[in-house]
C-alpha cells in the first residue's frame, strides 16, 4: 500500500467518525428537547387522583356507640369491684368459721 493510498484511507475514517460525532450530537442536542415536550406532555394528561371515599357518621350514631361503650366499661368495672369485695370479705371472716 502506497502512502497515498494511507492517506487517503485515514481521511476516510476521519470523515466517517467525524459524522458518527455530529449524529451523536444531534442526538443529545434533541434528547434532552424530547424530555422536555415529554414532561410537558406528561403535566397535561395527568389525572387529579380521587380523594378517598371518607365514611361519616352522625352525631346520635357516635353518641349511642360511646353510650354502649360506658355500658361495657361499667360492667367490667361492677365486676372487678364485686371480686374485691368478695376478696376483702374472705380475709375478714376464714371460709372456715
Amino acid at each position: 500500500m502506497s502512502t497515498k493510498q494511507l492517506l487517503a484511507e485515514i481521511d476516510r475514517g476521519m470523515n466517517a467518525l467525524q459524522k458518527a460525532r455530529a449524529l451523536c450530537l444531534k442526538s443529545v442536542a434533541v434528547a434532552p428537547k424530547t424530555k422536555a415536550a415529554a414532561a410537558k406532555t406528561a403535566q397535561v394528561t395527568k389525572v387529579p387522583a380521587k380523594k378517598a371515599a371518607r365514611g361519616g357518621m352522625s352525631d346520635e350514631g357516635r353518641a349511642k356507640i360511646a353510650a354502649a361503650q360506658q355500658r361495657r366499661w361499667a360492667k367490667i368495672k361492677r365486676a372487678k369491684n364485686k371480686a374485691a369485695k368478695a376478696a376483702k370479705v374472705a380475709l375478714i371472716v376464714p371460709a372456715g368459721e
